[in-house]
């Protein structure tokens, strides 16, 4: 199986979630998948301090569909520079609605970065 392509990925991403086109097309972004992928995690923290749990799990949903079919360079900057930089309140409706394989990426990482 062919791996989604950067350019593919950010196709479905800005037609998944146009409110972010504009920035993550950005000239200044441009090739940058890693800064791109910053504008989701960032979209995807201002759902979670709005409490949008309708936002949130479709952003969770649109990872979780990604993450195994994308080329290294996008998974690496979705674990990283995404999952692990939301800010999910622990006990909450938000963290409930974590698909189940993602929440393990999440936990590998924060055992990681607690084991530094």
């Amino acid at each position: 199986m062919r791996l989604k392509s950067i350019d593919n990925f950010i196709n479905d991403l800005i037609n998944t979630f146009p409110e972010i086109k504009e920035e993550v097309l950005d000239e200044d972004y441009e090739g940058l998948i890693t800064l791109q992928i910053g504008c989701f995690m960032r979209f995807i923290n201002n759902a979670i301090n709005a409490n949008d749990l309708v936002l949130f799990k479709k952003c969770m949903d649109f990872i979780a569909q990604n993450i195994n079919i994308v080329d290294k360079r996008i998974e690496n900057s979705l674990v990283i520079s995404c999952l692990g930089k939301l800010k999910i309140p622990k006990g909450s409706q938000i963290e409930g609605l974590i698909p189940k394989e993602l929440e393990s990426l999440i936990d590998s990482l924060e055992a990681y970065y607690d084991s530094m």
